[in-house]
C-alpha cells in the first residue's frame, strides 16, 4: 500500500510503512461492527499483509479464531509471517466465549457467533475498502477450533478451506450414527433448526479440512462427557472420529497428529495448517523463498 492510507469508513486511519493493523472495538466502532453488536465478540483485530493490495486482485481473508481465554490480536500475531508470506488478511476477533463444555450452551451461542462473523464478512469490503474474495480460510485452535468447523458447516458457502486445531468437540457431519439421530452439536440432523437452512452435504464435502492434534492431548478429564459416546474420551480419539466421518461423508480431509504436541499450538503445527491453506487458494500462493520451500508435512 504504497503513498495510500488504508481508511476504515468509521475514520480509523493507521498506516504504518506497508502495513495497516488496526484492533477495532465493537462497542468504540458501531459503524464497522454492526453485524457483532448484542454479540461475545467483543473486537476485530485487522492486518493487511506486508505489500498491501496489488490492484486488480482481491485479498484473502483469513479468519483466525482463538481459544478459550485468548484474544485474536494475540493469536494473530503468531500468524503474521505466514499472512504476509501467502497474502492474508488476518481477521481474528476476540470473542468471549461461553461454557463450551454445556451442550445446550453451545446450542445457543453457536449459531450467534456463526451469523454474527458472516454478516462481519460479508460487510468487509465496503467498511475497510478493500478487495477481498468472498470465500474464506478458517483456521481455529481448540474452542476457536470447535467454532471453525463449525463455521463451515452453517455456512459451507462462505468457507474456501479450514484447518482446525484440537479442538474439543467436533459436529459431526453426520444425521444419525450407531446411537441414532444426532443433533447440533454433536451431528446436524436438525440443522436448520440453528441455521436457518438444511446441511448442505454436497457443498460441505467439497470443503477442503485439515485436521491436527497433539499425540498427547490425551488427557480424558480436560473434556465433556456428553460427547463420549460419539466421538471418544480424548481430543485425539475425536479427531480421528470427525476424521472418519468426514471420509464416510466423502468429503476431502486430513488429519495430523504430532506425536510430542500437548494442547498447544506448536511452530510446526501452526506452519503445516497455515502451507495447507496456502495450498488451496485458488489461484495458488507463489511458492520460491525459503519459507516455502521448508520440507513441511500437512
Amino acid at each position: 500500500m504504497p503513498g495510500t492510507l488504508a481508511r476504515l469508513s468509521v475514520g480509523v486511519v493507521v498506516a504504518v510503512a506497508l502495513l495497516w493493523t488496526v484492533a477495532v472495538p465493537v462497542a468504540a466502532s458501531p459503524g464497522v461492527n454492526s453485524a457483532l453488536t448484542g454479540t461475545p465478540i467483543r473486537s476485530v483485530y485487522l492486518r493487511v499483509p506486508r505489500g498491501g493490495t496489488t490492484p486488480g486482485k482481491p485479498l484473502q481473508v483469513l479468519l483466525a479464531l482463538h481459544g478459550m481465554g485468548g484474544n485474536g490480536e494475540e493469536f494473530a500475531r503468531d500468524l503474521i509471517e505466514q499472512a504476509d508470506h501467502y497474502g492474508w488478511l488476518l481477521v481474528a476477533p476476540t470473542i468471549e466465549y461461553g461454557d463450551w463444555t454445556n451442550p445446550i450452551t453451545v446450542a445457543h451461542e453457536e449459531p450467534i457467533l456463526i451469523r454474527a462473523l458472516a454478516d462481519y464478512l460479508d460487510q468487509l469490503p465496503q467498511l475497510s475498502g478493500l478487495p477481498l474474495r468472498r470465500l474464506v480460510l478458517v483456521l481455529g485452535h481448540s474452542r476457536g477450533a470447535q467454532l471453525a468447523h463449525r463455521f463451515a458447516e452453517f455456512r459451507p458457502d462462505r468457507v474456501l478451506a479450514v484447518a482446525a486445531l484440537s479442538a474439543g468437540t467436533y459436529t459431526l457431519p453426520l444425521a444419525a450414527g450407531p446411537q441414532g439421530g444426532m443433533s447440533f452439536p454433536f451431528g446436524v440432523k436438525d440443522l436448520a433448526l440453528y441455521s436457518g437452512r438444511p446441511f448442505d452435504a454436497t457443498q460441505f464435502g467439497g470443503i477442503p479440512f485439515w485436521i491436527g492434534v497433539g499425540g498427547l492431548d490425551t488427557n480424558s478429564a480436560d473434556l465433556p462427557r456428553q460427547w463420549d459416546t460419539f466421538e471418544g474420551t480424548t481430543r485425539v480419539q475425536r479427531a480421528q472420529a470427525f476424521e472418519a466421518a468426514m471420509q464416510q461423508l466423502g468429503a476431502s480431509s486430513v488429519l495430523r497428529v504430532f506425536g510430542d504436541a500437548r494442547h498447544e499450538v506448536t511452530t510446526e503445527m501452526r506452519v503445516a495448517a497455515c502451507k495447507f491453506l496456502g495450498g488451496m487458494m485458488l489461484p495458488r500462493a507463489p511458492f520460491g523463498s525459503p519459507l516455502a520451500e521448508a520440507p513441511v508435512q500437512y
